[in-house]
């Protein structure tokens, strides 16, 4: 118990964990964010097989389908019977600005007409953190078979290179690209026995390959470009990092030179969380997911990347059976997600992205970084124990003040 996860463990086997509404009806419902539904008001989005509102109602059906598109779950409708959880887009992400005229301001009012929104404008440097829609888009544009990932799909999840004691190459973590210069991962990765962090591979999809090709569904053969290999040339824990509980597990990789995405097809980073703080980012009920070069079911760590969809737990619920299993207390920047049988992160998905889709206030569809995938049961995929991921939104002034320190 409590083992970081230094090698995802991806077994294709429906999710048996019931969230606490779903529980009443024997099955498991998990949302996609939040939307406005066509003649119901407010809902979320889950699969249309568990909303009963448009089984006769085509159109309607397909009006709901609008409000809830995702490149990566084409069957998602927005349901009104779902409780909202995840928070809207905040004014970090979106850009957004509001102009209030001087009488609206000696008035104390802010009518709605005045408002007024800037289109959000690409990186202007290096170090600058994106906004959408420069980062979180998802890139699935077609159902790709089993659980490994498409060609472009989660185009921020990056592998991280180490040299071993033997002069070899190791492939021990993941990494989540945010910026051109900037990495996050979990600082347990950094202090790795024997292993010394070298580098990250950018664009990486079967690390066999270079370039990445695959067959599409009319059997077109489809190649990516080569990947990007950087040198690392800053390594920047976080300075409470605890390796008795794991608690601030996150780290920060400046790469030695910067890699520009918008002129790249094919890579992008992503958002970060739309809010920050302690209690900015509950999110249990809602789905995730995570994504990397971990252990499978099968064998040792994959060659290919792979994803796994995600049951985010309530946290009390997530704290009692770790304390009876291993005395762990956890905090609020720490949050549990999996716990469903044979469905779960694994050894070498460590400091790997957790993400989540929401929606921006205009209705478009994003994904941000929840979590960093950080410790978890030894055996992976056990029932009712979830893994532990590092909870981002706790630790975006430390994101934001520490690249600040690091420009030069």
């Amino acid at each position: 118990m409590g083992k970081p996860r230094k090698m995802l463990l991806l077994i294709p086997l429906f999710l048996a964990l019931l969230g606490a509404e779903a529980q009443q009806f024997g099955k498991a419902i998990m949302h996609f964010g939040n939307c406005n539904s066509v003649e119901f008001g407010r809902g979320t989005c889950i699969e249309k097989k568990d909303c009963d509102f448009y089984a006769v109602d085509k159109l309607m059906e397909l009006a709901s389908k609008q409000q809830c598109f995702s490149r990566q779950r084409p069957d998602l409708v927005c349901c009104p019977r779902e409780t909202n959880i995840i928070p809207p887009l905040g004014p970090r992400i979106s850009n957004e600005t509001t102009n209030i005229t001087t009488a609206a301001v000696s008035n104390n009012t802010t009518p709605l007409k005045l408002l007024a929104r800037t289109t959000p404008r690409p990186p202007s440097g290096i170090d600058q953190l994106p906004q959408h829609p420069y980062c979180g888009s998802a890139f699935s544009f077609r159902l790709v078979g089993g659980h490994n990932t498409g060609l472009f799909e989660f185009p921020w999840t990056t592998l991280l290179e180490y040299d071993t004691v033997g002069g070899g190459k190791d492939y021990a973590c993941g990494a989540s690209f945010i910026a051109q210069r900037w990495l996050v991962t979990a600082a347990h990765c950094i202090h790795t026995f024997g292993r010394n962090l070298t580098a990250a591979i950018l664009g990486e999809w079967n690390r066999d390959t270079d370039p990445d090709c695959e067959n599409d569904l009319n059997g077109v053969r489809e190649c990516a470009p080569p990947h990007i290999r950087v040198t690392i040339d800053r390594i920047l824990p976080h300075a409470q990092y605890s390796t008795v509980n794991y608690r601030n597990d996150i780290a920060l990789l400046r790469l030695s030179r910067p890699v520009n995405w918008l002129q790249m097809q094919y890579l992008e980073p992503v958002c970060l969380p739309p809010q920050r703080g302690r209690y900015a980012d509950q999110l249990a009920g809602s789905a995730a997911d995570v994504s990397g070069w971990g252990k499978t079911e099968s064998s040792g760590s994959s060659k290919i990347k792979r994803k796994a969809m995600l049951h985010i737990q309530p946290q009390d619920q997530c704290q009692e059976a770790f304390y009876k299993d291993s005395k762990i207390m956890l905090s609020d920047s720490q949050m549990c997600a999996g716990g469903e049988i044979g469905v779960d992160s694994c050894g070498g998905d460590s400091g790997g992205p957790l993400t989540v889709e929401a929606n921006t206030p205009s209705g478009n569809r994003y994904v941000y970084l929840a979590g960093v995938v950080s410790i978890g049961r030894e055996k992976c995929g056990t029932a009712l124990f979830s893994g532990v991921y590092t909870r981002v939104s706790s630790y975006m002034d430390w994101i934001e003040s520490t690249i600040r320190a690091n420009r030069v």
